[in-house]
């Protein structure tokens, strides 16, 4: 998003291989920002040098050297923040269900890092487990039939507990930025509508009630509520407040548009992203804007793109299509493969000490 590394052919071995930093070579090599990695004994040395800024590292730090993979995160957020005023996502999870052998008897939630790297199960069992979200917490919220019913479960870190089994759906739980709150769909009623419910599950207030199918309640950051609805007629994206008042509908464009996404971060926080289906029946990710109604399209290419989800600075977008789970910027550029299969995966929160 922000470097274009080097081809590493283009670089003499002796400037890779020196542990000092030679301004004037590393320029010959059209390189503006350098990192030495420096490893030895319990603790691992990492600076940044820019080529305008001398012989001095802008960034000089050690960590320990037993989780290489935490002081590579903890690092890279030192330096989207040197150049960005903010700090990164790196550490950052994405939850997402993965499917193994006949994808009828068997999908299970895990957590990986926005990189791909250090994967976590949720479930292990040979039931459904769908719809994942991660809470501001950690904790995962997802849907699972283990015990034959869609209930709403919840994993803290240790065995999941089931907090919300009515007779019906209990699908797309969602937990509010302050996790006191979550939206979920209930069908208790016999129609899918949108209700909050505390912690424990408890039905704290009903949001949504029509004929109408009302579904993937999503937060946004000044406490409203996004969600898919058939109500006229095609599916499209609406708002409404955390009470449930003052419905909108936001998409305008296509007969389709589901899964959607309010941006958590302020610099986006006016901006929800969900999947639509074209004219030539193809699913591809989109943006509204909730104040002016502005949609941007923001990827174009073959098969299903869907279930797009922020990342927490509002910088990146994860998404599923067919090959796995795949993170693109938020104009829907260099996207990268970090999970092979999966579908509906959903961001989780910076982690404190990143």
């Amino acid at each position: 998003i922000w470097f274009e590394v080097i081809d590493r052919k283009s670089i003499p071995s002796s400037l890779v291989r020196s542990k000092g930093y030679d301004p004037a070579a590393w320029a010959s090599v059209g390189a503006d920002v350098v990192v030495i990695v420096d490893g030895s004994g319990s603790q691992v040395k990492i600076r940044m040098f820019e080529e305008r800024g001398g012989k001095k590292a802008v960034i000089s730090k050690s960590y320990p050297a037993s989780n290489p993979l935490k002081a590579a995160d903890k690092f890279m957020n030192d330096v989207v923040e040197r150049f960005t005023n903010d700090r990164g996502v790196f550490g950052s999870r994405i939850a997402y269900v993965r499917t193994r052998r006949d994808p009828r008897v068997s999908k299970n939630v895990q957590t990986v890092e926005m990189n791909g790297e250090a994967p976590s199960a949720v479930t292990s069992n040979r039931s459904l487990n769908v719809l994942p979200s991660i809470g501001p917490g950690g904790e995962v919220l997802f849907t699972s039939y283990a015990k034959r019913n869609p209930d709403l479960w919840i994993s803290s870190g240790g065995g999941p507990k089931r907090i919300s089994s009515f007779s019906g759906l209990n699908t797309g739980g969602v937990m509010s930025p302050t996790g006191s709150s979550i939206a979920v769909t209930l069908s208790k009623d016999g129609n899918p509508e949108i209700y909050t419910l505390s912690r424990s599950g408890s039905v704290k207030a009903r949001l949504t009630k029509n004929k109408a199918i009302d579904v993937s309640p999503t937060w946004g950051p000044g406490g409203q509520i996004a969600f898919a609805s058939n109500r006229a007629g095609g599916v499209h994206v609406y708002s409404m407040s955390g009470g449930g008042g003052g419905a909108k509908r936001l998409t305008k464009k296509g007969g389709y548009n589901q899964t959607p996404d309010w941006c958590p971060a302020k610099s986006c926080g006016e901006w929800v992203v969900y999947a639509g289906r074209d004219g030539s029946n193809r699913f591809d990710i989109f943006k509204v804007s909730t104040k002016t109604g502005e949609t941007k399209r923001l990827t174009q290419s073959s098969g299903r793109n869907l279930d797009p989800s922020w990342s927490p600075d509002g910088r990146l977008i994860a998404y599923s299509k067919e090959g796995g789970i795949f993170v693109a910027n938020d104009e829907g550029n260099n996207q990268i493969k970090i999970a092979r299969g999966g579908t509906s995966p959903d961001w989780g929160p910076r982690v404190e000490g990143y």
